[in-house]
């Protein structure tokens, strides 16, 4: 019975990996628990970039992929520059096609999904054609029978083939909220899809919870549950948000791995706003992990009051601002014996490459510098020592 669920699972998986491309495939679109019993993932999110990527990114993503040897690559979101002037219907492919040939060329799977700064330039662009781009590439796996091109889940099978070991959700968390500002977050019916999804692979899965990652650009507001209120006398090592209008430090009660730390305010979805994920998350009970870009110089994980684990990885690209030269991409680790414990663990420029330039013109205008001018203001009005 478990030789005919394996065959039989693996045509159904064979046969709907081969509706996510347009181009003829070889590479094996299934993805599997090696024989050791080991699956690993790379995060890379923020490239922020143009038709002409930096050379420092494209650098620094291929000697992760070949140092790290991932077996799933998730780009998490804002590949397309913020200030894309010479953004058009020819050179948005081309931007999108840049990232995608440097992982491609590695043979490396991977999957996309998009961020604030993608949809953007969905005008010029539709979310779904930059969705196709990607469906072109021999090792993408992106998936097109989500509920829209950006949100959708690769199921990744054990060693034995037997079951599903581990799920991987790509959630797109689209743009500003036009009715109340800030960012929209997640819709309603992303929402939906994500539950019955859960129900589905749950029953498909021999009636258990498959244990699943998530990942997503924008934050939900409980990422605010891993940070503290700091008092006037720590405002020279915490951050402010505007939103919030306090400032903040990391709560070392909640957190687990410091890695970079906290660089800036979170910019989640909406802070008065209730989309309903957090709540799905904690009713379905199968996320071990949701993890996030957008925030730059933000790279830390920590574990919510309810036991969800949620962090960051560092912005990845090089034309956008970012934390000098420890711009990174977050490793996790799996065993299939105890998926839910998995590793993770940041990989910065500078832990592969010792070139011996630490600042950056763009980081000029990274947040980080508007803390800075906030806590000397602070300091003269409240006479606070550094």
């Amino acid at each position: 019975m478990k030789k005919l669920f394996s065959l039989l699972l693996s045509a159904i998986m064979v046969m709907s990996f081969a509706l996510c491309t347009h181009a003829e495939e070889t590479a094996d679109k299934t993805l599997q628990f090696s024989e050791d019993g080991k699956f690993k993932i790379m995060q890379i999110n923020d490239t922020q970039d143009t038709h002409n990527l930096n050379k420092r990114t494209a650098k620094f993503i291929k000697k992760a992929i070949e140092t790290e040897k991932p077996d799933l690559v998730v780009i998490v979101g804002d590949m397309l520059y913020d200030a894309y002037l010479c953004a058009n219907e020819k050179t948005v492919p081309q931007a999108l096609r840049c990232l995608g040939d440097v992982i491609n060329e590695t043979k490396t799977p991977f999957a996309v999904t998009f961020g604030n700064h993608d949809h953007d330039l969905e005008n010029i662009v539709s979310i779904k054609e930059m969705a196709d781009v990607f469906l072109e590439y021999e090792y993408s796996v992106n998936a097109a029978d989500g509920c829209d091109p950006g949100t959708y889940n690769i199921p990744v099978l054990s060693s034995d083939g037997t079951n599903y070991a581990l799920n991987v959700y790509m959630m797109d968390t689209n743009n500003k909220n036009p009715d109340v500002g800030g960012y929209q977050g997640v819709y309603p019916y992303q929402v939906e899809w994500y539950k019955a999804k859960s129900d589905e692979l749950k029953a498909e899965n021999g009636g258990k919870v498959v244990p699943s990652i998530l990942f997503q650009h924008i934050p939900t507001k409980e990422i605010y549950q891993l940070l503290t209120v700091a008092d006037k006398t720590e405002a020279a090592t915490a951050v402010y948000s505007t939103d919030a209008g306090n400032w903040y430090k990391l709560n070392e009660d909640k957190v687990i791995d410091r890695a970079t730390g906290l660089g800036e305010a979170p910019c989640p979805e909406n802070l008065d706003v209730v989309t309903g994920q957090y709540e799905a998350w904690l009713e379905k009970g199968d996320i071990i992990g949701a993890f996030f870009g957008h925030d730059h110089v933000n790279n830390f994980v920590g574990k919510t009051d309810e036991g969800i684990i949620m962090g960051y990885n560092g912005g990845t690209g090089f034309k956008t601002y970012g934390s000098g030269n420890s711009r990174s991409v977050r490793i996790f680790s799996f065993d299939e014996n105890d998926v839910a414990n998995y590793d993770t663990y940041s990989v910065c420029y500078d832990d592969l490459f010792d070139d011996g330039l630490k600042a950056y013109i763009n980081d000029l205008f990274s947040p980080v510098l508007l803390n800075w001018i906030l806590r000397a203001l602070y300091k003269m009005l409240f006479i606070i020592p550094w």
